[in-house]
């Protein structure tokens, strides 16, 4: 959840591709699609070896949202008729890993981002990417009050006037989570500058929950720099806005990658492909379908 940059080279910032460096043709320029290097590794390990473009289940070990919908794109793009090859390019995980990540795609030395970004973040950018349509819909991302398994005030809170006497953090450039937390009224809404500081928060018991999506976990825990974390039972919070896709209208051939997506994206909504690939990743958690939702 769903994060001041100095001004570097594409060579600096990609640290690696899933394809070795090959002499294209201009009517074969390849796209580059970036990804994260948490992301990237999960999607290695739940692709295995297996074609992306032929998967038809979403479970399985290193599933979650973003990874499949890194596999979600490259279907999409295929089914609209893009012919390109295409290319996966990391970013490390860095404290600006995200700035750096937009600001490849917005200058056009990446095609586009491989994950879902919020409605509310991508309008004042408008200008400079192409927005698909949405991947996840209003009211459909719904997110848990994570903690430590050793909090057991936070663990035991059933009802929104017990939650709202916790502590949570969030990182401040999180829109939507910012909004929810702050609409929900907790005592104190701390803010923060990345994941790492709100992991840390928690794990110190200077604050109680973070929000994060439920996990397809047994017991939908989820780790994060090597500790445990899960959700508050039978409680849940849903999330405003809808989550879309970008590309860069200044990247060689971003029109033309934008029309394949769309077509591909509507295709794949209308064939259910979108919903079940959430549901499988355990994004739309069915185990979560009867809990109370706080908002």
């Amino acid at each position: 959840m769903s994060p001041a940059l100095s001004r570097r080279t594409l060579l600096a910032l990609l640290t690696c591709t899933l394809f070795a460096p090959m002499a294209w043709s201009a009517d074969n320029d390849p796209i580059t699609i970036l990804t994260q290097q948490d992301v990237y590794n999960d999607y290695q390990h739940f692709i295995g070896t297996r074609d992306p473009l032929t998967l038809t289940r979403f479970d399985g070990d290193g599933s979650r949202r973003d990874v499949v919908e890194l596999v979600l794109v490259q279907q999409a793009l295929a089914l609209g008729g893009l012919k390109r090859p295409v290319r996966l390019v990391k970013v490390d995980n860095s404290s600006d890993s995200y700035s750096r990540y937009l600001k490849e795609i917005l200058s056009g030395n990446a095609t586009m981002g491989g994950n879902t970004a919020w409605m509310v973040d991508l309008k004042s950018l408008e200008d400079k990417v192409f927005v698909s349509p949405p991947l996840i819909r209003q009211g459909e991302f719904e997110a848990g009050l994570y903690t430590t398994p050793d909090n057991a005030n936070a663990l035991a809170a059933k009802t929104l006037p017990q939650v709202q006497k916790l502590t949570a953090v969030v990182a401040e450039s999180w829109k939507p989570d910012v909004m929810t937390l702050d609409s929900l009224k907790f005592s104190q809404v701390l803010k923060t500058q990345s994941w790492d500081s709100m992991v840390g928060m928690v794990v110190k018991h200077r604050a109680d929950v973070l929000l994060a999506p439920f996990q397809p976990t047994a017991d939908m825990s989820l780790e994060a720099a090597g500790h445990k974390f899960v959700p508050i039972p039978n409680v849940k919070v849903g999330l405003q806005g809808s989550r879309h896709l970008f590309v860069s209208k200044l990247a060689p051939n971003g029109n033309e990658t934008a029309q394949a997506l769309e077509k591909g994206l509507t295709m794949l909504r209308e064939k259910g492909v979108i919903e079940r690939a959430y549901k499988e990743s355990g994004f739309f958690n069915m185990r979560t379908a009867n809990w109370n939702r706080l908002n």
